[in-house]
């Protein structure tokens, strides 16, 4: 605990650096912990740890709305050389946005949580945490999130960029037993999600299987060799047809991570996974397209997050 302790500051000191232009949205964090609706070997929930950020406004009188924030296959974490203490650059920027409108932001750690760094460099069948596991985090933090005096129950969406984009999918996944089981018991559930390069594969296969229970979003790169966008795009037709509210959104130009804050495009030979398994993925942040997501999300939420 006291290693989130250290984190927390340097969050804090991070987040109030970047908004000191905007000081009443600057926002300190605060370590929390919650249990997950998964249990371990010996059946007992396993127990989660994060950062919750408050905007610096008013409290409104039914409460903040949020946004609950899943990290992707790299952790919560910077990989910076020298910075792997703090949260990661992309987390700091996006949490500097939706703080600005007014939202609180929830990052649950499902990695560190479980002493495990990073899975990106695992292989999927290896991996001994899946998006499918980590539906169960999601659905936890809702549950955290709506028995606070602070939140607006009602008024929480989900985010979550490539295996935090994955878990999102999952866990709105109302042809899901457990996630059915949650919505049926709980007077809320997520108002909407948004899935940054998720992999898609998964639900677009089990179309039978699969219905998401609320407006979704997806944000994907034409050249993503990592999640490629085809199987993202075809379960947009295919939810399209069903009449749902979900749309995928493609970027010319822009491959996995194209909304990195900073940095340039890189090959990454340690990803055993992608479209061509073994000769690595190519990540790394587009401007334009990262501008044109950001703008779309933010209004989205507006949207779907307003009284």
């Amino acid at each position: 605990m006291a290693a989130y302790v250290v984190i927390a500051r340097l969050l804090a000191a991070l987040l109030l650096a970047a908004l000191c232009g905007g000081a009443r949205a600057a926002a300190v964090p605060q370590t929390v912990s919650f249990p997950s609706l998964e249990r371990d070997a010996a059946g007992r929930n396993v127990a989660l740890r994060g950062f919750l950020l408050l905007p610096r406004t008013p409290r409104p009188a039914a409460g903040y709305p949020a946004v609950v924030a899943l990290h992707g296959c790299g952790g919560l974490y910077s990989r910076r050389k020298g910075h792997e203490a703090e949260l990661s650059e992309r987390m700091v920027a996006r949490a500097e946005l939706y703080l600005a409108d007014g939202f609180a932001v929830l990052f649950p750690d499902s990695f560190g949580s479980r002493e495990v760094r990073e899975v990106c460099t695992v292989k999927i069948g290896e991996r001994t945490i899946t998006a499918y596991r980590r539906r169960l985090d999601a659905l936890a933090a809702l549950d955290y999130l709506a028995h606070r005096g602070d939140i607006a129950a009602e008024r929480v969406a989900l985010l979550g960029w490539s295996h935090g984009g994955s878990t999102v999918l999952q866990s709105i996944n109302v042809r899901d037993p457990e996630v059915a089981a949650f919505r049926a018991a709980s007077p809320v559930f997520f108002r909407a999600a948004v899935a940054f390069y998720p992999g898609c594969s998964s639900p677009a296969k089990a179309l039978e299987h699969w219905q998401p229970g609320v407006p979704t979003r997806i944000h994907v790169g034409a050249l993503d060799d990592w999640t490629p966008m085809q199987a993202c795009v075809g379960l947009g037709h295919a939810m399209a047809a069903r009449g749902e509210d979900f749309d995928v959104a493609t970027y010319a130009g822009a491959y996995h991570g194209f909304d990195a804050p900073s940095g340039r495009l890189v090959h990454r030979d340690d990803v055993p996974n992608g479209v061509h398994p073994g000769r690595g993925v190519t990540v790394g942040p587009n401007p334009g397209a990262r501008a044109i997501a950001s703008v779309r999300v933010r209004a989205f939420l507006r949207d779907r997050l307003a009284p």
